[in-house]
């Protein structure tokens, strides 16, 4: 077995990067489910996921699924034709004649096979197109099931770590597993129609030959069925740790991270981690390899153990007289036909096996984003209000310790349509958390918000979304135009509304600079694509959020979260009298997140917030006025001003 590497002088120098987060999951976290891999419960269930899958086939190509199953039952027709054939030109050639009379007599068996074969391999070949149309179009509706379930599950579900796992297998195997349970689901038909023609033959031929092919075929069977178990086994323990492998990697090769990684020389300590996490997999390969070839030499030994018995057993019946020679010589080439088509199916099949264990994990991770789904049939969500009331609102995030302090305890506000609300505090107070609920992205656990007299818990989530604008400070750069990158956020392209946009977020001045304006993508891996700077990007980013709404009307509530934090002074003071202006002009409430309070000042109202509850509220004079928590927040960051100026003058 091989073993991870000692610390280099970095590491040890840097404690090294072995975070908890990072650490190898052990057998016991997917002990469980690898238990349910038995041979009794994987049995019961292979029907039941092969049902599945031709179902998701059914709905993926209809004429491709018939056109496969058809030709493959031709396969096995034309298959037991031959060796009917294959009968009679055996019997025709013993007979006591001369051998020029026993060829003729051979003849018309000898057309008759031939036919058979040229059949046969007509309907492998058209099999064989229709399969090959079939996988890709399965993988595609595997794939867009998979994404709407994705899209479509509450923001709660990614805060559950049990949920990532999940979600990473069904990624990583699952929609391809479904193509792949598909196309050997199609083998194996093609396999057990050949082993089914051998058998009927046999069975015509003699019941005595019977237990003969059966004993042929029962050391294949284990071998390959118990290595694609342990193999199963293998990916289910390492479940967490590839996915943590994988993030180092996307880690190492992103290029917003490229300059960190170098300014801070993270490079060894990276590169450090991937390798503990990247040799415990190696070791679990290795020795999964190891395992699985013993089965296969058991299996192969069994195997020849078996065939041997099975020619002895045939002359045993050749001398007792029970056969004739031409049924014993039928009799070998219809056990070597079925050899054959159980060798081409013992693979698919245990693939078949295999990839039904990952598509199960397919299926239930499916179930489980049902379950994560907002509730069934909703109430519309209300167009507009006049007021939105937050009234006890308590929130803890999912998958928190048991004692951990929610994130909001007991939150009782008011907003008012076209006015400016902003929420103030340190870090950690949230702020950012009551955005989250007041744009829909989360539930209240206690408590209840309401669009005047409308409890948004009963309403459908997706359409009060759709009257919500958010401008984010970590909002994502799409790797699209510029356009795009703006328009996205409502159906529709409307360049008035575009223009409009812009200009009260300022980026109309970020696109004037571009190459290609407006159509310019911005993505610099790309050719001619730019890389916008981080004040330009939070530009977009606003213009993003202003355009939001249906039909050119802006929606009744615009929530800004930090959305300064890349802009210096000057657009800063733009940004924020284009966002009161906003809430003046189109009769938005405004809810705006910052640290720097000298921004609030033209904020209608005030909410101070401190770890998770509403400790002072009222107009930027009357908050002053309390000497409390604004207070101290004010003059810290006034001081700062105040100061500087005299004390350099004292000093020169």
């Amino acid at each position: 077995m091989r073993t991870t590497s000692p610390p280099t002088p970095d590491d040890e120098a840097g404690e090294g990067l072995s975070l908890p987060a990072l650490t190898t999951p052990s057998w016991r976290h997917f002990g469980a489910q690898a238990a349910e891999a038995t041979w009794a419960r994987i049995g019961r269930r292979l029907p039941a996921l092969t049902a599945q899958a031709a179902a998701l086939a059914w709905r993926s190509s209809p004429r491709d699924v018939l056109a496969t199953t058809v030709l493959n039952i031709g396969v096995g027709a034309a298959t037991a034709w031959a060796l009917i054939a294959t009968t009679g030109v055996l019997g025709e050639l013993f007979q006591a004649a001369p051998t020029p009379d026993r060829l003729r007599a051979a003849l018309p068996s000898l057309v008759v096979l031939a036919l058979a074969l040229v059949l046969r391999g007509i309907c492998s070949a058209a099999a064989g197109r229709a399969q090959a149309r079939l996988q890709p179009k399965v993988v595609l509706a595997a794939e867009r099931r998979f994404l709407s379930r994705c899209t479509a599950v509450e923001l709660r579900a990614f805060d559950d770590s049990g949920f990532h796992d999940h979600l990473h297998r069904s990624y990583a195997r699952g929609s391809d597993q479904a193509g792949e349970l598909v196309r050997h689901t199609a083998d194996v038909l093609t396999g057990v129609v050949g082993v089914v023609a051998a058998v009927g033959v046999l069975g015509v031929l003699h019941p005595a030959l019977l237990p003969l092919l059966f004993l042929a075929m029962a050391p294949q069977w284990w071998g390959s069925s118990a290595a694609a178990r342990l193999r199963y086994r293998m990916i289910m323990a390492f479940t967490e740790g590839a996915r943590r492998k994988f993030l180092l990697e996307q880690i190492m090769v992103n290029r917003d991270n490229a300059a960190e990684i170098r300014s801070f020389t993270m490079e060894k300590r990276l590169l450090a981690e991937f390798d503990r996490v990247a040799d415990r997999e190696l070791d679990i390969q290795l020795g999964l390899a190891t395992r699985q070839s013993l089965i296969r030499l058991a299996g192969s030994t069994a195997g020849g153990l078996a065939a041997g018995a099975v020619f002895v057993v045939l002359g045993l019946l050749l001398v007792e007289g029970v056969v004739e020679i031409a049924v014993a010589g039928a009799a070998v080439v219809a056990i070597r036909v079925a050899q054959g088509a159980l060798g081409g199916a013992l693979p698919s099949l245990t693939h078949v096996y295999e990839s039904g264990l990952y598509f199960a994990d397919f299926v239930a991770f499916e179930e489980e984003a049902a379950r994560r789904l907002p509730p069934a049939d909703p109430e519309p969500a209300p167009e507009g209000f006049e007021e939105i009331r937050v009234e006890n609102v308590t929130f803890t995030y999912p998958g928190g310790r048991d004692g951990d302090a929610p994130a909001l305890d007991d939150v009782s506000l008011t907003l008012r349509r076209g006015r400016t609300v902003a929420l103030v505090g340190e870090n950690g107070s949230g702020k950012t958390t009551l955005a989250k609920l007041l744009s829909g992205l989360y539930g209240p656990g206690r408590g209840r918000i309401r669009w005047d007299g409308t409890d948004l818990a009963r309403v459908d989530a997706t359409d009060l979304r759709r009257r919500i604008s958010v401008i984010a400070q970590d909002h994502t750069h799409w790797p699209l135009t510029a356009r795009r990158n703006v328009v996205m956020s409502s159906p529709g392209d409307d360049p008035e509304r575009l223009d409009r946009a812009a200009l009260a977020a300022h980026a109309d001045t970020v696109v004037a600079e571009f190459a290609h304006g407006w159509d310019t993508l911005l993505d610099k891996r790309f050719a001619e694509g730019a890389e916008p700077s981080g004040g330009q990007w939070q530009r977009l980013a606003a213009a993003r959020g202003f355009y939001r709404g249906d039909d050119g009307d802006a929606t009744p509530l615009l929530i800004a979260d930090e959305p300064t934090a890349a802009l210096d002074a000057r657009a800063e003071h733009a940004f924020f009298s284009s966002l009161h202006a906003h809430a003046g002009r189109t009769g938005a409430a405004v809810v705006l997140i910052t640290h720097r309070l000298a921004s609030v000042r033209m904020a209608d109202h005030i909410v101070v917030l401190r770890r998770g509850r509403v400790v002072e509220e009222g107009s930027h004079t009357e908050l002053l006025e309390a000497d409390g928590l604004y207070r101290e927040l004010w003059d810290l960051q006034a001081s700062a001003y105040q100061w500087s100026v005299p004390q350099q003058r004292r000093s020169a």
